[in-house]
């Protein structure tokens, strides 16, 4: 049975391998041979590494980066580790036995990610094999038949695999070589130390190795997939249980809503009828009412001008006499400063005088101590001259006696250095002789082994030269075959690429067409979705807005309290209709500007008559809330607010219009349309603030507003920005979002429409794709299947032509190579005579220059002796000098720095009695100073006294202003209190009815005059009656709340989240059927394991039988499962060797064990060969006899199996075709030779780079 070979192996950056090395293999047997440490085992770590080892541990490591090349003392280390792998089936067949063990049982552990086995298993699991081979074939490279595989690690911790040179997973390639005995638990790659390991090893790891044997670890790895896929789907089952718990709690809750929800629909159309009447009989009481509260407001307000008037005027006279009285604080504080000042000044003089003194009596105590310390000096400094001379006259004998030495010193030096120079000549001379004996040596044994290389190479030549020719007459008749298939496979593939190429342009037409509705869907989506976000914030804004304004939150506190209460007055209840803002109707665009003329007036609270403006205002006064202003809709001396008299300003350049034209009251309140408001009648709009200004002049009881808020009324001016929008642009917003809000949900409502469109479009070109799609594929399918067979065949007859020749050319290579190697022996033997020669000459030099050597040795050692004691005495003169003159330069530096000391004393009393008569003078200053500032000091008090006085008289008249200003105040408050009260009885009348207007309109959506016209006059209801029927529609609204929050929806949603059930029920279902589908195909997995395990199981059994009796020489040995009765149990071995007992193969010495481990792997190979084999020194325990037994049965199974062989013994090597030696030139790097034996039939190239 033919396998894939193993080709090649390139190495770079691995381990010891530092440059680029490439081994290139051939069939049968091969030889890696070298001392101990050059690195022969990280060969076979290499394969393994490439092949997807994950554990540093098994590849002789710590950590993954231990095989990257680490450096050596003259190399860097490498950045990268890569190992590159190639295996061919030279006949390219050799693929479909590797494919043959994707069989029937492996489709079925792959359908597990499908619905499970069906009808139609068989037939599934033989079409997926089938689609297992193509998908191997699909590795071979380039029609060479062959697979390519390279793994690189960078010292970041970055790695790469490639399968043919295209990036792939680790799975990928583990995949490939699943059982081919090249998987994670390889038997085809025996390292070092692994022989006894496997039988050492516990049974279920030793059951690993016939798993992978017999070709099921693949299948565990399928059911490990598939038991994974199980797990998700009971996952899965769970989330949708749970689900469904909370969606049949979802039914449960939705009904019980849905019945309160028919419940609340009852009571509101009960309701609604009984309102319809309460309201209408309300809404003619209030109107009632209001027209008998009307109030005149004017006297108080003039009255409460003319106090404003007063307060004014004393108040402008209370600040100017406080501002008098600040100035003269400020004045009598500054003199105050100053003579604090003068005082100061004063005491730091008298202060300077004192120091002044004590500083000239410190100088002359100074001064006299350094006269002193000079005498001193002056004396030592004769001592220390006296001292010197005699220093200097011990100094000049010693440097004589100096001399001397130096130069007797010297002259024995120079001798013994020209002895030096004598003797490292002669062993230069010896040295030199011995090299090149040593080359001679090298030379004359590296011929003798070309000469012995030569002959080999000879002979091996010849017999391949035989065989050659016989294989290219094999090649002719395989050439002739194939040319015949080609012309059947070649028309049969041009029909399939027909009809791929019409699918292939319906599935372009379709997919560009589906790419374009999903286009426009996800773009309408987009659209949608903006729109909807804009929707929701104008409906929160739409609400805020409403809030607001239902809040009355831009009115005071006071207003809003009287707005949203109900205070008993007199027996009655106070309702105010509301602020006048509400009833306001503005000219759009206007609203800014009418908000900052009306500021005050807009916040008035609207009542019918002045006596509910009177309860207001009592309503006030007892809460002490503070105050309001009222507007009383119905007066009973409401008179008409004339604008006669100003109908000129309208006329004048620059008046825009009268705010009057632009302000309208709300029908409801009953006033014709014309605001009562007497500011109204007099206000203009005008173009700019120049306008302004010159009709203010003109114009002094009118009022001119520009449009940017300006307020111009005779000499008054107000302006500036409000902080925040006030009523009647809060009311304009809110009537825009209202229009834009309808506008906004049609355009949503169409927008889905259009997006539902669009999504069922692209589903019905999602169908069509999809059915397209799997026409091509299968097209495709059985297009690359031909394409994949023509492309075969045609490979076959171009290897077929191009074999042919090469074995031409190569039968021509031998005979030129074979007789240029008998032409390199003559001349080879002719260079090994002269290199003898010239070894006896060198041995002959060698003596004569070693016994020169000698003699002058002696000479030398005997004037090294002499020139030691010369430089002894040398050095002690030498040392005494050195002393002699430091203690000279001592005394001289004693010398100098007496010399600077008495210098610097002299110019210190020089300073100090410059020092004296300076300080001296600023005395005599100071003390004029003194006399100058105490007359200075006479003059400030006199000044400080009369500012006094001053001060008394001015504070005297503000505190009698006081008490005057906080009168007039308090009558200037208390009027305009009581014009607020005259205004809030009225606006609460007003209020009153408002409120009811807006509970019609809000809680009957109709208009309350629709309302009075649809009831008949004897419908509406007074007193008792009336009080009843309210009591009743309360009651109704009582029900109502009491049934709680409701979901008008739920009715709707019940009948969804009943479908949504329905939807999950089925899930769940289908959840099950795939839940038990997948552990039926596990189960089949098992199955199948368990029966290729066992036919494997008693297979190898009988050939590890009689390997162990062929190595052993007789004997017994035996396979057997740690209980036979269960399949899935470890895996124990027994052995009998010649002579002993049955015993377990733990207790056989080191050398049975390993031959036992090796009938055990000769067995599995027996069984499954794999596409090579490496054994790393597994001949290592073996004994002569053993080794030669062992190499008698790789050499039969070598026809079918490569075997890589690491070892050092010479038995072995001698049945291996080809040798690569692995030497260590340059220590820590590897290198590689290769050695060409008799039975090679090509030669080998090793290249190292």
């Amino acid at each position: 049975m033919t396998l894939l070979k193993l080709k090649r192996l390139e190495l770079l950056g691995f381990k010891s391998f530092a440059d680029r090395t490439r081994l290139e293999f051939q069939n049968g047997t091969v030889g890696i041979v070298g001392p101990n440490g050059c690195g022969k085992s990280n060969l076979s770590d290499a394969m393994n590494w490439v092949l997807g080892e994950q554990s540093a541990r098994l590849l002789r490591g710590e950590r993954m980066t231990d095989v990257i090349f680490n450096g050596t003392g003259n190399r860097p280390p490498t950045g990268m580790a890569e190992v590159t792998m190639t295996l061919e089936d030279s006949e390219y067949d050799g693929i479909e036995e590797v494919i043959e063990q994707a069989e029937p049982a492996q489709a079925q552990a792959e359908t597990v990610d499908s619905e499970g086995p069906s009808e139609g298993e068989v037939s599934e699991i033989e079409r997926t094999a089938a689609d297992k081979r193509a998908v191997y074939r699909g590795y071979l490279k380039d029609g060479s038949g062959q697979i390519t595989v390279t793994r690189r690690l960078f010292r970041s911790g970055e790695s790469e695999y490639l399968i043919n040179g295209r990036v792939s997973r680790l799975r990928d390639i583990q995949d490939v070589f699943m059982g081919t005995g090249l998987g994670p638990e390889s038997y085809a790659i025996i390292e070092q130390g692994r022989i006894g390991q496997i039988l050492s090893s516990k049974p279920s790891d030793r059951r690993l190795i016939l798993e992978e044997a017999a070709g099921i670890s693949k299948f565990k790895a399928r059911k490990r997939a598939a038991e994974l896929k199980l797990e998700s789907s009971r996952g899965n089952l769970s989330r949708i249980t749970d689900i469904l718990e909370e969606v049949i709690k979802q039914v449960n809750s939705l009904k019980r809503q849905a019945s309160k929800a028919r419940r609340f629909r009852e009571l509101q159309d009960e309701m609604m009828g009984r309102q319809k009447v309460t309201l209408a009989s309300r809404l003619r009481i209030l109107e009632s009412q209001c027209q008998q509260l009307q109030k005149d407001s004017e006297a108080l307000q003039q009255l409460s001008a003319e106090e404003g008037r007063g307060l004014e005027l004393l108040t402008n006279e209370q600040r100017s006499t406080t501002a008098r009285c600040e100035e003269l604080e400020g004045r009598l504080i500054s003199i105050r400063e100053a003579l604090a000042e003068n005082e100061l000044e004063r005491q730091r003089l008298q202060s300077r005088l004192e120091q002044i003194r004590q500083q000239i009596m410190a100088l002359d105590s100074r001064s006299a101590d350094a006269k002193q310390e000079s005498e001193q000096i002056s004396s030592r400094m004769d001592s220390l001259g006296r001292e010197g001379g005699m220093r200097a006259q011990e100094h000049e004998a010693l440097l004589k006696e100096q001399s001397a030495a130096e130069e007797e010193g010297a002259r024995l030096q120079e001798k013994q250095e020209d002895l030096g120079l004598r003797i490292r000549e002669a062993e230069g001379a010896v040295e030199q002789a011995r090299q090149a004996l040593l080359a001679s040596i090298s030379r004359a044994s590296n011929l003798r082994n070309q000469l012995v290389q030569a002959e080999e190479m000879c002979l091996g030549l010849e017999r391949q030269e035989a065989r050659t020719s016989e294989e290219r007459a094999g090649v002719e008749a395989e050439r002739a075959q194939n040319a015949a298939e080609l012309e059947t496979l070649s028309q049969e593939n041009e029909r399939f690429q027909d009809e791929l190429a019409r699918l292939a342009e319906s599935v372009s037409r379709t997919a560009a067409a589906l790419d374009q509705a999903q286009k426009a869907e996800a773009a309408e989506r987009r659209d949608l979705e903006n729109v909807r976000r804009e929707f929701s914030g104008m409906q929160a804004r739409k609400q805020t807005l409403e809030e607001s304004l239902a809040r009355h939150a831009y009115s005071t506190e006071s207003v809003r309290r009287l707005l949203n209460g109900e205070f008993p007055s007199n027996g009655h209840y106070f309702r105010p209709l509301g602020v006048l803002a509400d009833f306001l109707e503005v000219s759009p665009g206007y609203e800014e500007v009418i908000e900052e003329f009306l500021k005050s007036e807009l916040d008035c609270v609207v009542v019918e008559q002045h006596a509910e403006a009177r309860s207001g205002i009592a309503v006030l006064q007892a809460e002490g809330t503070g105050r309001s202003t009222f507007f009383v809709t119905r007066a009973d001396a409401a008179g008409h607010l004339s604008s006669n008299g100003h109908h000129q300003v309208s006329q004048e350049p620059g008046v825009v219009a009268s705010l009057r034209e632009m302000v309208r009251l709300e029908p409801r309140l009953g006033l014709n349309g014309d605001p009562p408001l007497p500011s109204l009648g007099k206000a203009y709009l005008v173009e700019d603030a120049a306008a302004a200004e010159r009709l203010a002049a003109n114009y002094p009881d009118c009022h001119f507003v520009t449009r940017s808020g300006e307020h111009y009324h005779h000499r008054l001016v107000s302006g500036g920005r409000g902080s925040s929008a006030g009523p009647l642009a809060l009311r304009r917003d809110f009537r825009d979002l209202e229009r834009r809000t309808v506008e906004v949900e049609s355009d949503i409502q169409a927008r889905e429409a259009r997006l539902a469109a669009f999504e069922e479009h692209a589903q019905t070109l999602k169908e069509r794709l999809s059915g397209l799609t799997a026409a091509r594929q299968e097209s495709e399918k059985n297009s690359v299947v031909g394409s994949e067979r023509l492309r075969q065949v045609q490979q076959a007859l171009a290897r077929a032509l191009e074999r042919s020749r090469v074995f031409a050319e190569e039968i021509q290579r031998l005979e030129a190579e074979r007789q240029s190697l008998e032409s390199k022996q003559v001349v080879i033997r002719g260079q090994l005579e002269a290199e003898e020669t010239a070894r006896v000459r060198l041995e002959a030099e060698i003596t004569a220059s070693s016994e020169q050597v000698g003699v002058e040795r002696q000479r030398f050692d005997q004037g090294a002796q002499a020139l030691a004691q010369a430089q002894a005495r040398f050095s002690t003169l030498q040392e005494r000098t050195r002393a002699l003159a430091a203690e000279r330069e001592r005394l001289a530096a004693q010398t100098r720095e007496m010399a600077d000391r008495m210098d610097h004393l002299t110019r210190q009393v020089t300073g100090w009695e410059e020092n004296q008569r300076q300080l001296a003078a600023e005395a005599d200053s100071t003390r004029a100073r003194d006399t100058e500032l105490e007359s200075i000091h006479a003059r400030v008090k006199t000044e400080l006294q009369g500012v006094g006085d001053e001060l008394q008289t001015v504070r005297a008249r503000r505190d009698h202003l006081r008490p005057q200003v906080e009168q007039a105040r308090a009558r200037y408050e208390a009027a305009r209190e009581k014009r607020s009260e005259a205004e809030v009885a009225l606006a609460r009348a007003e209020s009153d009815r408002d409120h009811h207007l807006v509970q019609c309109r809000e809680s009957l959506q109709q208009a309350p005059e629709a309302l009075l016209a649809e009831l008949a006059a004897e419908t509406f209801l007074v007193g008792e009656a009336l009080e009843l029927a309210e009591e009743e529609v309360r009651e109704l609204k009582k029900k109502i709340d009491n049934l709680g929050p409701l979901n008008m929806m739920a009715l709707e949603e019940l009948k969804e989240a009943e479908e949504r059930y329905e939807f999950l029920e089925s899930q769940r279902q289908d959840l099950l059927t795939s839940i038990e589908d997948t552990a039926q195909a596990i189960r089949e997995i098992d199955r199948l394991s368990r029966l290729q395990f066992m036919e494997a199981f008693k297979a190898i059994n009988i050939h590890f039988a009689e390997s162990f009796r062929t190595l052993f020489g007789g004997g017994i040995g035996q396979l057997r499962l740690t209980d036979e009765e269960d399949p899935d149990s470890g895996l124990d071995i027994v052995a009998q060797p010649p002579g002993k007992r049955l015993q377990n193969i733990l207790l056989l010495s080191g050398g049975e064990k390993a031959l036992a481990a090796l009938a055990l792997l000769i067995a599995i190979f027996r069984y499954t060969p794999s596409p090579f084999c490496v054994l790393d020194e597994v001949d290592a325990p073996l004994d002569d006899t053993n080794v030669g037994r062992f190499t008698r049965m790789i050499q039969r199974m070598s026809t079918a199996t490569q075997f890589i062989l690491i070892t050092h013994n010479k038995t072995t090597m001698e049945i291996a075709r080809a040798i690569y030696g692995v030497t260590m030139e340059e220590a820590g790097v590897s290198k590689l030779i290769s050695v060409q034996l008799e039975e090679f039939e090509e030669e080998p190239v090793a290249v190292s780079a």
